[in-house]
């Protein structure tokens, strides 16, 4: 079991889409969306941010008659967990779960960054900011010979103790990187968060922005040119393929599921029509739809063929690119497992995220 586990994820439909899973979560244009994304990041990457690898999730922010309130991802929306103070707040985490060791420390943490983040709130503000810990006083950020490091997740950040985040880091106790804003508790329509300086006022608690890269990457990827000729191809055959049918609405959310759990596996480079045949086998897939798809799959056996060929190669693409990104970084520094580079990137505009999927292996509820 995970720690923090009332602070997940929804399991599917992410605001923020692999690029290769655009070919079939978009499957009306999707992969020739993917293909143009590439080739655009080389004219301009002025909206690809670093995709922060916090945890755990917070939201907090002023009811408009100015109430300040902050809780958890499982907090959100729910009337039961508006915490209006941080004893409440402490109440709902005590509340959830089966009694593990760790919930009453970490209640306790929790409730404990209730002030620095009031005080750190303006009192005319209005609405929600949605958030991950990068380090807390719980989690404390390491510092020693020049750089700070911090591991909130899985990824390590080293940054330059000498840079100018290094050195407001040395005088905080709270970082978070910053998402989206919301204008009501539990809104689900967020928007992309442009200016975090009014949360910037104490030195307490840093609030980061979206950090975009430096740098456009030189798109060298080989096979991009066979890519786009296979995504103009194969773009109305995919587009039928997951139509809707009676009895099978959801056959992008298979495949979906498919990908991620062959993900996890780390058997990224097995995704072809047989090895998606046998999963479906022995998946929670209904007898029913089983049965429908096999039927697809004999009349459209190419489709599926062209289907895992561009989600593949994309894939490889994308990696490429991240590669290359991840060489330009600067005062911050990611490291996964010791080898270099974090959780990725994300192309705001868009809405795609590159994630470096053969060594980023996501928990169960990601």
């Amino acid at each position: 079991m995970r720690a923090f586990e009332f602070l997940t994820e929804a399991t599917v439909g992410r605001e923020f889409n692999h690029l290769e899973d655009l070919v079939f979560t978009n499957p009306d244009d999707g992969a020739k969306r993917a293909v143009q994304i590439i080739k655009d990041m080389e004219q301009d990457s002025s909206d690809v941010a670093i995709k922060w690898d916090g945890y755990p999730t917070l939201y907090w922010g002023r009811d408009d008659d100015g109430t300040f309130r902050l809780v958890g991802k499982n907090n959100w929306g729910r009337e039961e967990g508006k915490s209006g103070s941080p004893e409440e707040l402490k109440k709902f985490i005590m509340s959830r779960g089966k009694g593990e060791d760790w919930r009453e420390r970490f209640a306790g943490e929790m409730a404990d960054l209730w002030p620095i983040f009031e005080k750190a709130t303006p009192a005319d503000f209005k609405g929600y900011i949605y958030a991950d810990l990068l380090y807390y006083p719980g989690k404390p950020y390491d510092g020693s010979d020049g750089s700070i490091s911090f591991t909130p997740n899985q990824v390590t950040y080293n940054v330059r103790a000498d840079s100018d985040l290094g050195r407001r880091i040395a005088k905080s106790k709270v970082a978070v990187a910053a998402h989206n804003t919301y204008q009501y508790f539990g809104d689900k329509s967020g928007t992309p968060i442009s200016d975090v300086k009014q949360f910037n006022g104490s030195s307490e608690i840093i609030v980061l922005g979206q950090q975009y890269v430096s740098k456009a990457p030189a798109v060298n990827a080989d096979n991009l040119g066979n890519i786009e000729k296979v995504a103009n191809q194969a773009q109305g055959n995919i587009s039928k393929f997951f139509e809707k049918r009676a009895g099978l609405s959801d056959l992008n959310n298979i495949f979906y599921t498919y990908i991620n759990q062959m993900s996890r596996a780390k058997k990224l480079e097995d995704l072809n029509v047989n090895s998606f045949l046998n999963w479906l086998q022995n998946s929670k897939v209904s007898a029913n739809k089983q049965d429908k798809i096999l039927n697809i799959a004999k009349e459209q056996e190419q489709v599926m063929k062209d289907i895992f060929y561009l989600v593949t190669e994309l894939m490889k693409a994308k990696n490429e690119i991240i590669d290359e990104l991840d060489k330009a970084e600067g005062d911050v520094v990611s490291t996964t497992g010791g080898k270099p580079g974090g959780e990725g990137y994300v192309k705001t505009k868009d809405k795609v995220k590159l994630v470096p999927r053969d060594r980023w292996t996501p928990f169960k509820s990601d």
